[in-house]
């Protein structure tokens, strides 16, 4: 619980949590065990799937919705709003508008409901674990939208830290919490390909969240970043 609580600012003060994940992968010797990211996604999978029943609630608490039938007129807004982009760019993403639609509509179809995605779960955002559980912290950019869209982020550390042929493994290990509710195990990993590509969406709304542009404003600190995460819809997901 919070130590203290200043609701006019929102700022909240809460007890130390200790070392974060990184710190503890970056103070032992050698390579760190591929696995490390395994034991953390399997219980944030399992958060999520205990929250499915109340993302409306959620959502109404006021954090932001990105659903994937919500996406197509987010890219719009995105795109057009965003200075940083090249005249080449938005060529390109006019011409991915219809695949980003259908990914959209395929990701809403694939039988897995709506939940909280943290959007911005790395190696300094969870504590290492006490007593074997795991603490997710700074949900500052969370969405309501497609859980597996969270898998972007810790799964581009790993691959950092390990290289690519530790997202196999990544991948298993937060689907593990998603089995048996009807979809199949070719059904879970295809929607974490569409919501891999598409959670850039979700990376670069949170930009513009931070750095808000009034209507008919010049471009702020954001529209960069927010523009890489646009350019990293045409990349083919590596899962």
């Amino acid at each position: 619980p919070p130590l203290a609580v200043e609701a006019a600012r929102g700022w909240t003060l809460t007890p130390d949590g200790g070392p974060v994940l990184s710190e503890v992968l970056d103070g032992r010797p050698g390579a760190p065990d591929p696995g490390y990211w395994e034991e953390p996604l399997r219980q944030y999978a399992a958060m999520q799937r205990e929250l499915t029943p109340y993302a409306e609630a959620i959502e109404a608490l006021g954090v932001p919705a990105a659903r994937p039938r919500d996406l197509p007129a987010l890219f719009d807004r995105l795109v057009a709003g965003n200075a940083a982009l090249t005249r080449e760019d938005r060529v390109t993403l006019e011409a991915l508008r219809p695949r980003v639609a259908d990914w959209c509509e395929e990701l809403a179809s694939s039988g897995v409901a709506d939940s909280l995605d943290h959007a911005d779960l790395h190696e300094k955002q969870l504590f290492a674990p006490v007593s074997g559980r795991y603490a997710f912290f700074d949900w500052g950019d969370a969405l309501v939208g497609h859980p597996f869209c969270s898998l972007l982020v810790p799964a581009r550390a790993a691959r950092e830290r390990c290289g690519p042929d530790v997202l196999p493994r990544l991948r298993d290990a937060y689907l593990e919490p998603w089995t048996g509710g009807g979809v199949t195990a070719a059904g879970l990993r295809r929607a974490v390909s569409l919501a891999w590509r598409l959670a850039a969406l979700g990376r670069a709304a949170s930009w513009g969240r931070m750095f808000p542009v009034p209507p008919g404003g010049p471009g702020v600190a954001g529209d960069a970043e927010g523009a890489y995460w646009l350019r990293e819809l045409a990349a083919a997901p590596p899962l």
